[in-house]
């Protein structure tokens, strides 16, 4: 299988020149990158943010994807012999399906775009799919309309498509073989933009008042303070005198009692009020990028406002607004790709997954839509993982459940109607009438016997 009719050459070809690496800034940042909160020398994750992108990518990493199909009925077939259904399951020979969506979503949450390369085999089916980083691939137009894409960032990749590895050698690729999942594009189609863009201010307020209190926690002594004193000290006095006070106040020393002399006095410091506004500005700058990322709080472990009541909606909430957006998103993504859009074909992420810790739920929707005929048997048990039953097949109803019109014959008719002709009567009849008005007469006279005992008794 080879690699694919691809350039490696910055030209000529139909399409603008490859990009090398883009390197601590890229050529993408605007000229003020340092003013909009662009910054060239990464650093280490905030807390607040990469638990919101890791909530996304670990939900949808363990999500199966499904490739389904629409039939004419109304009913779903899922297709198990696709080139979708198998990359589904295994995009590639060195990521297993979790490493390859975990690591995309990541991406496009934090970079606002997430990039892979399809390799195609002999029958033009896509047979891999291969991520590469964000920073090292570019969306181009070449100079009649066409899009192209040039990719880098992939150490794998990298050598398996240039065995020699010609330094700054990028790979020009056609649109049809690059899936690109974007986030909002207001300022290019072509360019997504992560949520740290809207949560820039409320991700640096966040870090810089955790810094501010690591800051203060590292570099204090046990018990925090002062030093002070009327004398006049040199400056290797002040020096001795700080060594020895450390000496034994901080490290493994802490807790020892020192001993002042040259008549310090010794001054403890706490945490002031403006300590305090800092602390609360944490919490509110961790709540505005919870919003912007469209978190509960309670799902980044902060029970700020939840309740017993109220967590299991804000878990819904979730689901239906945040969640179900980027599921949707990555669907019709990978819907292109594939170009199955305009057909009754569809990728489907399987989130009935998330109940699988959750038993007791479960079984119960699965008996009530068994029980409500929405489910056969057969189904609710192949959603468990179950063998079929004889008989089980068919969906099942209660007996009693008839539509509204059911014995609408039986109804009297109405005011002014004209009575049905009877019967005409014939002179003999049958052995069936006989029996019946014998049974009314036998009835009548119980009845009569029994009226006449108990006036007599009284």
């Amino acid at each position: 299988m080879g690699i694919g009719p691809w350039s490696s050459r910055p030209g000529p070809y139909s399409s603008p020149a490859a990009y090398t690496d883009e390197g601590w800034i890229p050529t993408s940042w605007p000229m003020n990158y340092g003013q909009v909160g662009y910054d060239p020398i990464p650093s280490g994750w905030n807390a607040v943010v990469y638990s919101c992108i890791m909530l996304y990518a670990k939900t949808i990493a363990q999500l199966p994807g499904l490739h389904n199909m629409s039939k004419d009925d109304g009913g779903t077939e899922t297709i198990s012999t696709s080139a979708l259904s198998r990359i589904l399951k295994m995009p590639n020979d060195y990521q297993t399906r979790s490493d390859f969506m975990m690591n995309m979503v990541v991406s496009l949450l934090s970079e606002g775009n997430a990039y892979a390369i399809a390799l195609r085999n002999e029958r033009f089916e896509v047979a891999s799919l291969h991520q590469f980083l964000s920073r090292s691939c570019r969306a181009l137009v070449g100079p009649t309309g066409e899009i192209f894409y040039s990719v880098g960032g992939n150490s794998v990749m990298d050598y398996r498509m240039d065995p020699d590895f010609e330094s700054g050698k990028r790979w020009i690729i056609p649109q049809r073989d690059v899936l690109h999942i974007k986030g909002p594009a207001p300022r290019d189609p072509l360019v997504g933009e992560s949520p740290l863009v809207a949560a820039g201010l409320p991700t640096a307020a966040n870090t810089g008042g955790l810094t501010h209190f690591w800051r203060f926690f590292q570099n204090m002594s046990r018990p925090s303070g002062v030093l002070s004193t009327k004398a006049t000290l040199t400056k290797a006095q002040v020096d001795e005198l700080r060594a020895r006070w450390e000496e034994v106040t901080t490290g493994i020393n802490i807790g020892k009692v020192p001993i002042l002399t040259h008549d310090l006095q010794w001054t403890p410091m706490h945490m002031n009020s403006a300590d305090m506004q800092i602390a609360e500005a944490l919490k509110m700058s961790k709540a505005d990028i919870a919003m912007i990322f469209g978190v509960p709080l309670a799902l980044i472990n902060d029970m700020t406002g939840a309740t017993w009541n109220n967590t299991e909606n804000l878990i819904m909430m979730w689901l239906r607004q945040g969640l179900g957006f980027y599921l949707e998103h990555i669907e019709l993504a990978f819907d292109k790709l594939f170009r199955i859009e305009l057909t009754k074909e569809y990728t489907e992420f399987q989130v009935d997954t998330l109940l699988r810790s959750d038993f007791k739920t479960r079984i119960e929707g699965l008996t009530k839509a068994v029980q409500g005929g929405v489910y056969a048997p057969n189904e609710a048990r192949r959603r468990e993982g179950l063998a079929s039953v004889d008989h089980g097949d068919d969906p099942r109803v209660q007996q009693q459940l008839v539509p509204l019109s059911y014995g609408a014959e039986l109804q009297p008719p109405a005011p002014g109607a004209a009575s049905p002709p009877a019967p005409p009567a014939s002179e003999e009849g049958t052995e069936e009438e006989e029996e019946v008005a014998a049974e009314e007469a036998a009835r009548s006279l119980d009845l009569m016997l029994g009226g006449a005992i108990n006036r007599g008794m009284q």
